[in-house]
């Protein structure tokens, strides 16, 4: 019986020793990751999808999916919005809109904090499309507007990355070492519950006579 327990408690700390249970950072890490990239997915998905329709087709000789992607001629175009392009920009930007708000409402569950990152951005982009339809800048300046903003908005977002990792590691190594004073208690228990069944158990002697010979064993 005592054996029994003995196995019954190393069986409840092995895998705390081995650690085969992810820790709540390793399982938030792997939450966020996934999260992350299905809202980026769904986002891009939906921003192109407007930016491939009919009715963008006016404005897609100044703009590319990507800001990192622009080119040299939209770099430096000197043009200024038509009435007609400026139509398009109010008739397509509500939809555009829509794409941004999902995407800002599923960061909000998967890692909020970049949503104020992308937030303010986005307040900074709607400045420059007024200056755009305004004429106060041409379709070369707002495209090399957008473009520093992207790369601004991917550094702000990779520094807020490698802190949120970081902390996550901290958690994970705090959680690591709990675990690990537990399983050495746990085993500090189980040996001395099996030293005191060893001393309190009942020593039973069987004897067995052969002739004048008496031979006794003791368990």
């Amino acid at each position: 019986m005592a054996h029994s327990r003995l196995a019954l408690t190393m069986a409840l700390i092995t895998p705390i020793l081995s650690g085969g249970c992810a820790t709540q950072a390793q399982r938030q890490f792997q939450a966020m990751k996934i999260g992350n990239q299905e809202h980026a997915a769904q986002y891009k998905a939906c921003a192109v999808s407007i930016y491939n329709s009919p009715e963008y087709a006016l404005l897609r000789p100044h703009l590319s999916t990507s800001a990192a992607d622009a080119t040299l001629q939209q770099l430096s175009d000197p043009s200024f919005a038509t009435p007609s392009e400026v139509e398009t920009i109010f008739s397509t930007h509500p939809k555009f809109q829509q794409c941004r708000k999902a995407l800002l409402n599923g960061l909000a569950q998967s890692e909020p904090s970049l949503v104020p990152i992308l937030a303010t951005a986005y307040v900074k982009n709607e400045d420059d499309l007024l200056a755009l339809i305004q004429h106060k800048v041409t379709w070369g300046e707002y495209v090399r507007g957008v473009r520093d903003r992207a790369v601004e908005v991917q550094a702000a977002i990779q520094a807020e990355n490698r802190s949120v990792v970081s902390g996550l590691q901290q958690e994970h190594q705090a959680e690591i070492a709990q675990r690990q004073r537990a399983a050495d208690a746990l085993a500090a228990w189980a040996q001395t519950q099996e030293m005191i069944n060893a001393a309190n158990r009942p020593v039973i002697t069987n004897c067995n006579s052969f002739g004048a010979t008496v031979n006794c064993v003791s368990r």
